[in-house]
């Protein structure tokens, strides 16, 4: 059974690491790497824009674990910021995915 430690580790790990590729990838494509096919008329577009898009939900769901594997609030206010950070991780998430999806099927 994994402990909060080892799992906070974990999820640091892959917050970290995530973050780092999504930046990356959404670099890449502000730069124009990887945007060949971005609007060509055949679906789905895989480009440096939708996947950099569709993997922000794995760091940002890390980011969310790690937090509340670390943080330990003890007052209402400390719960309030912690569900507060959550929800707009998710938001963000939510909203990339939604971003990635458009853009690979529909735009073009």
């Amino acid at each position: 059974m994994a402990t909060v430690t080892g799992t906070g580790k974990i999820a640091f790990l892959t917050a970290i690491l995530g973050t780092t590729a999504a930046a990356a990838l959404l670099l890449a494509s502000s730069l124009g790497i990887w945007m060949e096919n971005a609007n060509l008329n055949h679906t789905p577009r895989y480009n440096s824009m939708t996947v950099g898009c569709g993997i922000v939900p794995i760091p940002a769901v890390a980011w969310i674990v790690y937090l509340w594997a670390r943080i330990r609030p003890r007052k209402f206010a400390g719960i309030t910021t912690l569900v507060v950070t959550s929800l707009a991780l998710l938001l963000v998430a939510a909203y990339c995915v939604f971003v990635a999806m458009i853009a690979a099927l529909f735009v073009g």
